[in-house]
């Protein structure tokens, strides 16, 4: 498979995000969800979360990722930790596969792009439709970038590109406005986003180094100097939210 910019960078990692695997499973252990719970990880990533689901609490885990080549990823993981029986990747938007698989006692959603499904992006609107997808009760564990302050309006047009963010406050605000028991509210440490963003700019610059001949050189190269520029620029003005939300 033809090597990209998330399959380089994220290879290593547990949770592609800049938060640790220890505050993820802190917060599932909140909810006292039962073994053979359903749980539905969208936008799965490196497939860290989604085995932990299974090892540590016993749930049967959806991992949803559309990316083929994290989808592998994610399978190779769940095959190498043994829990292949507990782990079902779905290699495919979150749109179909949300309507087809749930109701779900947990869904996990960090970083997620459009984890509602396509034109969803308001916060409101996604907590709202995630939120139908739950069990009742039911647990939403959300993840994703928080602005610290007004930024520039550069960063705020590329970081737009692929979702639209809220303040701390303004996640909040959404969970609520969408029916949802705000149980646990947290920012990441400042050393979990350096040692995210530090470690992913490493290893694909490692990559670069070792396979400079490579056909998708020029690419992977043109994406990690972007990713590196805006989110470098955006320190300042940017953080990661992590919230356990609860559906009554």
């Amino acid at each position: 498979m033809t090597p990209t910019y998330h399959s380089i960078a994220y290879a290593g990692f547990e949770v592609a995000n800049p938060v640790t695997l220890d505050a993820v499973l802190a917060l599932v252990a909140r909810t006292g969800l039962p073994d053979a719970a359903t749980a539905l990880d969208i936008g799965a990533g490196a497939g860290g979360i989604s085995v932990a689901l299974a090892r540590d609490f016993g749930l049967r885990v959806q991992a949803i990722e559309r990316y083929p080549d994290m989808a592998r990823m994610i399978r190779d993981r769940a095959e190498a930790a043994g829990f292949t029986d507990k782990v079902t990747v779905i290699a495919e938007g979150s749109a179909t596969a949300l309507d087809r698989l749930a109701p779900a006692d947990l869904i996990v959603a960090l970083g997620s792009t459009e984890p509602a499904g396509p034109g969803i992006r308001s916060a409101k609107e996604i907590f709202a439709r995630l939120a139908e997808r739950l069990t009742s009760p039911g647990w939403l564990l959300w993840g994703d970038l928080t602005w610290k302050g007004e930024p520039p309006e550069p960063l705020r047009q590329v970081i737009g590109a692929t979702g639209d963010y809220a303040t701390h406050e303004g996640w909040l605000a959404a969970a609520e406005a969408a029916g949802l028991e705000i149980v646990s509210a947290e920012i990441a440490p400042d050393a979990d986003w350096d040692a995210f963003f530090g470690g992913a700019d490493t290893r694909v610059r490692d990559w670069l180094a070792a396979n400079p001949d490579d056909l998708a050189a020029p690419s992977i190269s043109k994406r990690a100097d972007l990713s590196k520029a805006t989110f470098d620029f955006g320190r300042p003005w940017l953080s990661f939210g992590l919230y356990l939300l609860r559906k009554r």
